[in-house]
């Protein structure tokens, strides 16, 4: 299993515990931004969330959504300092992981497509 499968499958994860939360609210402590966004949008987010865990696994579709959902952590993560609140954490390690698979650099590749093997 290369480094991309297993970032995709903790991605995922993330992406369903987080849809998830904004219908069933499970998650502790809450989003401080919560209150703040319509709750219309908070379950189009939810939406975007499950559908995005499962798109992600489709090759056209992993570098798109892992392109769009990582500048949306750090648009959401900057929101958040600007509004003094902190509970950034999630929002900063999965934008990070995101941002790996849109980027692809080599090493998360695995040997398999490591341009090196393919020199004969």
């Amino acid at each position: 299993m290369n480094i991309a499968k297993i970032i995709t499958a903790i991605c995922t994860l993330l992406f369903f515990m987080i849809g998830a939360d904004k219908f069933l609210a499970f998650l502790e402590p809450p989003c401080s931004l919560e209150n703040s966004i319509p709750t219309t949008i908070w379950k189009i987010f939810g939406i975007l969330y499950i559908i995005s865990g499962i798109l992600i696994w489709l090759p056209k579709f992993r570098k798109p959504i892992a392109g769009f959902f990582a500048v949306f952590m750090f648009l959401f993560t900057v929101i958040h300092l600007m509004n003094n609140t902190y509970d950034i954490g999630g929002a900063v390690s999965m934008g990070i992981l995101l941002g790996l698979l849109a980027w692809d650099p080599r090493f998360i590749r695995g040997k398999k497509n490591h341009p090196d093997n393919n020199l004969s």
